[in-house]
């Protein structure tokens, strides 16, 4: 099961998510990173307790980073350096640069 949070924060508004970020979940999160696009202009999406990821996480997340730089708006990803998370860009053959996020270990 995938749960998203927001919360705010002095850095900016952070996206708490954990569990799954599935396809079963894409479309529950692309409404909070909505929600998170009208909200701040600073997101910072902690995926540390993400459980499993797939494609459709992945397409996702790149979206979203495309959408926050069209509206001259930052996000960026936490907890991205996971075993699960890099499993899947690399089963995926996802290129991070091709998205231009900025990944951050934790």
């Amino acid at each position: 099961m995938g749960q998203f949070q927001l919360k705010d924060s002095p850095e900016g508004t952070i996206l708490f998510a954990q569990g799954s970020l599935t396809i079963e979940h894409a479309c529950s999160f692309k409404e909070i990173l909505i929600e998170a696009l009208e909200k701040t202009d600073h997101l910072i999406i902690d995926v540390q307790k993400i459980t499993s990821i797939d494609l459709a996480g992945i397409q996702v997340l790149c979206a979203a980073h495309k959408t926050f730089r069209e509206h001259h708006k930052d996000m960026e990803i936490l907890g991205a350096s996971t075993a699960i998370i890099n499993k899947t860009i690399i089963d995926s053959a996802v290129d991070r640069s091709a998205c231009g996020m900025e990944f951050h270990s934790t």
